[in-house]
Parts: C-alpha cells; structure tokens; sequence
C-alpha cells in the first residue's frame, strides 16, 4: 500500500519538474545546466526531463545547445483557443457587474469600422440603456469601440478618423488619456447624455480581441463614481482577459 501511494506523488513531482522547465523556456532559450539552476534540480535530471520534453515535441534543441518551447505548446494553444467562447467567458462576469453597479453591462467586438454588440446583461435603473445584441456602432461613437481601438496604432487611427470621424472634437485627447488609464471614459453628445466606461478584453498574445462597458444615462452617474466604475471595469476585463489565456499583471 505504501508503494502505491509513492508512485503518484513521485510522478506528480516529475510532473511539476517538467512544467518548471516549461516555465522557464516560456521566458527565454536555456540550456540545460540554465534549466537545472533555473528550477533547483541536477543537471542530469534536468537533461533527463528535457529530453522528454524533445520527445514529446514540448521543447526543441537548437544548434547552440539550448532549448525553446516546441510545436507540440503552439498545437495546444491553438486547439484550446478555438475551443474558447468570449461570450461563455464574459457571460457570469457581465451579471456581476450589472448586479454591482445597478448598469447595464455589454459586451461588444470589432467588425471593420465598426463595434458589434455581442452580449448585454441588463441593469436596474429606471432608465435603461437597452442597445441589443448584434447592434453595429461606429468605433469612434462609444465606449466599446474607444476600448477596442485603444492599441491602434497611429497611422491607421488617423486612416479610421478618415473614413468615421468622432463626434468628439476630444478624440484623440481623449483616447491618449485612456490608454494610460488601461480604460475608455466616455460622455455621449445630447441628446443621448449617456456615461460610460470600458476596458479591453486580451487573448494569450496580449491582442485586443474584444471588449466590455457600462454605460448609463448621466443622471445616474456622479463625477465620484468614475474611479470606481473604472476599477470595477478593469478587473472584470483582466478576469476575462486571463481566462482567453493573458497573463496577469504581477501585483
């Protein structure tokens, strides 16, 4: 019985050998004796764990003598990204922050020029924000789509305001301010009058790939609600963000 219950734990710990060297080779090349210091193990353990991964395809040696992360991660990565639903995903946190913030909550990605609803969650305001599923917005119009433009590079920015102008003359002032803030604030012209703030949802490569809101009529919103409303945004994005794969910021 004794034998028995060893083995698993001897293979778990293998096991957690083997995914800190895939740790490691996740940062950078190593080489062997770079992996053994890395993860506090011998250096023929670390050669005999290497080469297991080379086996299985998880690593691959270079003619250096160092090793980097092998086909096998990527196959992986892509099946598990195909398999990833954004609105399964954002679905129970969307819930969580309409019950929270008593708004409306949306999910939304980008199509071309424009911002496509994806999913909405409803609030408990007297006056509602009631903009449905599969609604095309103009990017520059909204929060959505100020969030989703937030890793826009500048060239094809100005190309996008070309084609869609903002109703904000603001725009660009605006957007700079955001991108340092990590998320969108945005006040709608009348007679719309609507508050609203956004963060971008990530996928494993660190790609805007969607991207989610709150939006209000002014009246219920204060000027002192917006830090919150803002912190509130950004960690149901990053939740969302970290389960397409993001990594989480350290701290």
């Amino acid at each position: 019985m004794t034998e028995d219950k060893a083995a698993p734990r001897a293979g778990t710990q293998t096991l957690e050998r083997g995914l800190d060297l895939l740790d490691l080779l996740a940062e950078r090349p190593h080489t062997v004796r770079e992996l053994a210091a890395g993860a506090g193990l011998t250096v023929s353990t670390a050669r005999r764990l290497a080469l297991a991964l080379i086996d299985r395809g998880f690593a691959v040696g270079e003619r250096d003598g160092s090793l980097r992360l092998g086909p096998k991660l990527m196959q992986l990565g892509v099946r598990a990204q195909e398999r990833l639903n954004v609105v399964e995903l954002a679905r129970e946190r969307l819930r969580d922050l309409a019950d929270a913030t008593n708004m409306p909550a949306f999910l939304g990605e980008r199509d071309g020029d424009h911002s496509v609803h994806l999913h909405r969650v409803g609030g408990g305001q007297r006056v509602v924000v009631t903009t449905p599923v599969g609604t095309r917005r103009p990017l520059p119009e909204t929060s959505l789509g100020k969030a989703l433009l937030l890793d826009e590079p500048p060239v094809a920015l100005d190309a996008l305001l070309a084609r869609r102008p903002s109703p904000q003359p603001s725009f660009a002032t605006d957007l700079a301010a955001d991108r340092t803030r990590g998320a969108v604030v945005h006040r709608s012209p009348p007679p719309d009058d609507l508050r609203a703030v956004a963060a971008p949802i990530r996928d494993a490569a660190g790609r805007i790939v969607a991207a989610i809101s709150l939006v209000s009529p002014a009246q219920y919103v204060e000027d002192g609600d917006i830090d919150g409303l803002v912190a509130q945004i950004r960690a149901a994005a990053a939740e969302i963000s970290a389960a397409l794969g993001h990594p989480t910021p350290a701290g």
